[in-house]
């Protein structure tokens, strides 16, 4: 199974502790690799089809950018493939602009029924992936929630309806991160998100990771996952956890943009 990681702080952070052992940790996944970061706003995503840990060599430019990256929030996805080729263009994270800003998203899991998803609105590269569909289907209803609301939209509200309606329309395992590069989001349905703040081992910013045992030996990393089957959502802005609301799947007739 891939695994995610995600830095967020209220300061530009580089993170040469966590993400080599995040990577380590995710050995098994020799499919790919990629790290997403922000700079002035814009969003960068450098990413390989190579296996990012041999024994004992871990990737060098994987290593590189652990050291160089300087941004507010970083993501990165370690790669198990589960839908089309091993290639850079089907490594994570990808990036789309709307609303005004750079998204950055990564993926785990498996939804396979989503790759027959067809968006009306710019296609995110001519890949066979459930990923890269997941990731077109929540941008084209986020967009239609904005357009459509009778009151001040809200994005964590527009991602919660966008969810919803993917679960609902696509049966299947997600777990992704999502960001603007000023809030980031997590949702999980079928894995579990291990979080920590202020860590004395690694970076002291807020971290999280689906890897299982967190990537520390500290013992206040705290367990985020779904108390239904539908999933819960979470939204973090800087070290700070904002929203954190379960996901409620109703009868696509039902729905009711706010």
């Amino acid at each position: 199974m891939c695994e995610l990681f995600a830095l967020s702080a209220r300061r530009q952070y580089s993170a040469p502790k966590s993400l080599p052992v995040f990577a380590l940790q995710g050995r098994k996944n020799m499919d790919g690799w990629g790290i997403g970061y922000y700079r002035n706003c814009r969003a960068f995503v450098e990413k390989s089809a190579s296996q990012v840990y041999i024994p004992g060599i871990l990737h060098d430019s994987f290593q590189r950018l652990a050291r160089v990256v300087r941004s507010n929030i970083i993501i990165s996805h370690i790669r198990f493939r589960t839908s089309g080729p091993v290639d850079e263009c089907h490594a994570h994270p990808f990036v789309m602009n709307f609303l005004g800003y750079d998204w950055i998203f990564a993926h785990n899991g498996k939804a396979p029924s989503i790759e027959s998803y067809r968006t009306r609105n710019a296609v995110l590269e001519d890949l066979v992936s459930d990923s890269a569909r997941a990731f077109e289907f929540l941008r084209d209803h986020i967009l239609e929630y904005y357009e459509k609301s009778k009151n001040v939209p809200g994005l964590f509200d527009a991602l919660e309806w966008s969810t919803s309606r993917m679960l609902e329309e696509y049966p299947g395992e997600y777990n992704y991160l999502l960001t603007n590069g000023r809030v980031l989001f997590a949702f999980t349905n079928h894995r579990q998100f291990m979080v920590l703040r202020g860590s004395k081992e690694l970076e002291g910013a807020l971290i999280i990771t689906t890897v299982e045992r967190g990537l520390s030996k500290e013992n206040w990393w705290r367990i985020a996952k779904a108390t239904n089957t539908q999933g819960l959502l979470l939204a973090f802005s800087s070290t700070d956890l904002i929203f954190q609301r379960p996901i409620q799947i109703q009868d696509i007739a039902t729905f009711r943009i706010k």
